[in-house]
């Protein structure tokens, strides 16, 4: 019998809870997480992961907020399921103290269904979040890049950073640029001290964008941001946001269009791929691959020096529970979190 099967005899269920500083006691590192999102991407152009659309609960999700029902299976090495439960609210850290986003996940086991852990997801949803990044300039950047330019300097923008420099060692020069001065100023510090950059905050999205080996924009703008004049030849730009941060032109002038998978872009709807593709102005053939593909060796990366290309990840479901099996091993081994029982026996079988 597969190993995590429960038999009539043994009814009783528990599982463990892991709050935020119990994830953090693991000890993953982005390195860590970066090879597993690697393995995530690789497995979905296998056909081997189960994942739904993601489900909306839209409250006013710009005036007020909305939170994500992520639910995913993942065969492989992985044989695991789970769903994230995220929220996004905006004004949190000006109102309440709080993050902008923070997250709760449920792992599952992928025979009995019985949860195996509830954790604290938010740390775990900023690291994937960086780590795809970090994976797409693995494979589209240009290896020997040094300079990255990153709009929205909040949270989001530390795992895109830290991301980048482990993916592309040669890094050096960072700039960030946000609508409030003392966040980037404050961004710069931290990179500068945490990862031995020489950074610094800039006064215009212009400044960081022209020159940049690598662009990216993380932000909850619906606006272009970013103009196609201002990017370098050769440059990778890596769009995070929801909506659009780009002129239509940086996607028309690009060599390359990648996504992580075009279908979950499409149902979003608002990233700027999906509303030219719904308006006709685009056709699939525009994109060249799901990420996925090109790691696998079915489709290129980068070829040339020169190129440019244009990333455009949405974050997927499955990208979490993958990571949060791995805090889930981590915690085992360690004998960190909280045991919780289900049930000693269901009353109703």
């Amino acid at each position: 019998m597969r190993k995590g099967v429960r038999t009539m005899g043994s009814s009783k269920v528990e599982f463990i809870y892991l709050s935020q500083e119990d994830v953090l006691s693991t000890g993953i590192n982005m390195k860590d997480v970066l090879n597993t999102i690697e393995k995530v991407l690789a497995l979905h152009d296998e056909g081997k992961v189960n994942l739904p659309s993601k489900v909306i609960l839209d409250l006013g999700e710009k005036e007020r907020g909305r939170i994500n029902a992520m639910p995913a299976y993942l065969g492989g090495d992985f044989e695991i399921c789970g769903i994230k439960w995220i929220a996004g609210f905006p004004p949190n850290p000006v109102k309440f103290g709080i993050p902008r986003a923070h997250a709760l996940l449920i792992l599952n086991d992928s025979w009995t269904g019985v949860p195996l852990a509830i954790m604290d997801c938010t740390y775990i949803s900023a690291m994937r979040t960086g780590a795809v990044t970090g994976v797409g300039a693995k494979y589209l950047a240009n290896p020997d890049s040094e300079t990255v330019g990153i709009i929205g300097c909040g949270v989001q923008a530390k795992t895109q950073i830290m991301a980048i420099k482990t993916a592309i060692p040669s890094v050096k020069v960072l700039k960030g640029y946000d609508i409030r001065r003392e966040t980037s100023e404050k961004f710069a510090q931290w990179a500068a001290k945490e990862l031995g950059l020489k950074a610094q905050a800039v006064g215009t999205a212009k400044e960081a964008v022209e020159g940049s080996d690598i662009l990216v924009t993380v932000t909850v703008a619906d606006e272009p941001i970013v103009k196609d004049a201002w990017l370098k030849k050769g440059s990778l730009f890596t769009h995070v946001g929801s909506y659009q941060e780009e002129e239509e032109a940086v996607i028309f002038n690009s060599d390359k269009v990648v996504v992580d998978l075009w279908h979950e872009v499409l149902h979003r709807g608002t990233p700027l791929l999906a509303k030219l593709y719904n308006a006709g102005r685009i056709k699939e053939e525009r994109i060249h691959a799901n990420i996925g593909a090109i790691i696998r060796g079915k489709k290129t990366g980068r070829t040339s020096k020169e190129e440019r290309i244009f990333f455009s990840p949405l974050g997927l479901g499955s990208e979490d529970v993958a990571v949060a099996s791995l805090v889930y091993k981590e915690a085992k081994k360690k004998g960190v979190g909280t045991t919780l029982k289900l049930w000693d026996n269901p009353a109703i079988i």
